[in-house]
């Protein structure tokens, strides 16, 4: 019983509540993740780096746990890993309006397309292949944001 109520509270964060349910919910999942990034940007580079880290080990427990009441392996309800990816892109950046939009659509680019070895990363089993291909686009996001802003 016990098991059940952990797996169900995983769940429920692992999938932003209703939002990972929503149409488009690795998009949906990025936007909801915009706040947070804003609000760490607020942070030094180095809280942010440790901060990122820590919601990183976190969401590989959720995530882990969330998997057992799923039925695939990479379900596209689970976007935690979204949050992650967003928080990697805009990471010691600067805000503006432009580097957000342009973060998020190269992001949600990467993402889905999954270029440069992306798509190896995903492959990798379990609740690391599931964050690690958002830590990946996030930093290829991260990069053209640099070349393109600083």
């Amino acid at each position: 019983m016990q098991k059940k109520i952990i797996s169900t509270i995983c769940r429920f964060i692992a999938t932003l509540g209703p939002i990972g349910y929503f149409a488009a919910p690795g998009t949906m999942g990025t936007l909801a993740a915009l706040p947070l990034a804003y609000a760490l940007l607020t942070f030094s580079v180095a809280w942010q780096l440790a901060i990122i880290t820590i919601l990183f080990c976190m969401s590989y427990v959720i995530i882990d746990q969330a998997l057992n009441s799923f039925t695939t392996d990479d379900p596209s309800q689970i976007i935690l890993d979204e949050v992650i990816g967003t928080l990697v892109t805009f990471c010691g950046l600067s805000y503006s309006p432009v580097i957000f939009l342009t973060g998020f659509a190269f992001f949600r680019l990467y993402d889905i397309s999954k270029p440069f070895g992306i798509r190896s990363l995903e492959k990798i089993p379990g609740s690391f292949g599931i964050l690690i291909d958002d830590v990946g686009a996030g930093i290829l996001a991260h990069l053209m944001l640099r070349l393109m802003f600083v």
